[in-house]
């Protein structure tokens, strides 16, 4: 067997390798996040349920500002063009603190972009829950929908920041 056949062989199984590695952890790990994300979200829409009873009725746009600068209230971003469709997200504010992260539109048109997206988008909201903000990690496989998802995002927190 000649050098070629052999670095030809070894970097075939490497690569074979690697592929297997990057869909275990879209696929498999992601299915154990949106596992939790559901899980998180649940839990989380009681707390802003609770909120929401306990406090004295008020508009959706509300009136309370807390020390983090977010006024409490439901704000929809803008909706963000991709190339495989429009993202809008919508964040429900509580006590000055996101609570809740739901998306109102995202690329849906083909199995792929379906499966795709029902993987990222849980982890997507818990992770802008966590961190109050639109700095979160981009799933793999997932960039057109990161960018749609944080833009929206931001846009939505920046509203909740000037109202």
């Amino acid at each position: 067997m000649s050098a070629r056949k052999v670095i030809t062989s070894v970097l075939a199984v490497g690569t074979t390798i690697a592929i297997a590695i990057d869909g275990y952890l879209l696929f498999l790990k992601a299915d154990q996040a949106s596992s939790t994300a559901s899980a998180a979200s649940s839990s989380t829409s009681t707390a802003a349920s609770s909120s929401a009873s306990s406090a004295s009725s008020s508009s959706s746009s509300a009136s309370s500002s807390t020390s983090s600068g977010l006024k409490d209230g439901t704000y929809s971003g803008k909706s963000i063009s991709t190339q495989w469709g429009d993202v809008q997200v919508q964040i429900k504010v509580s006590g000055g603190k996101i609570t809740t992260v739901n998306v109102l539109k995202y690329p849906s048109d083909n199995d792929h972009s379906q499966q795709i997206n029902d993987q990222a988008l849980p982890v997507y909201k818990k992770e802008a829950v966590e961190a109050q903000s639109a700095d979160i990690q981009q799933v793999s496989g997932a960039t057109v929908t990161y960018e749609g998802f944080t833009q929206s995002l931001q846009n939505a927190i920046t509203q909740a920041k000037e109202s």
